[in-house]
């Protein structure tokens, strides 16, 4: 019985940093994703800024 009881501790540890090897790897995830999308922000922000530039410089030219 007692051999039953140590066998089921042991897989219930390894569950339990199963999980939270999982928990690291999906908020290491979470962080490389909303950095990516701060970054894709960004870009069209800067790209929308550049396209105002663009446009008024054409308007002054005609």
């Amino acid at each position: 019985m007692e051999n039953r009881i140590t066998i089921l501790e042991v897989l219930a540890e390894q569950n339990q940093k199963s999980i939270d090897r999982l928990d690291r790897s999906i908020a290491d995830l979470r962080a490389d994703v909303d950095r990516k999308f701060m970054w894709m922000i960004g870009a069209q922000v800067g790209s929308l800024l550049a396209m105002i530039s663009f446009m008024a410089k054409l308007a002054r030219f005609f």
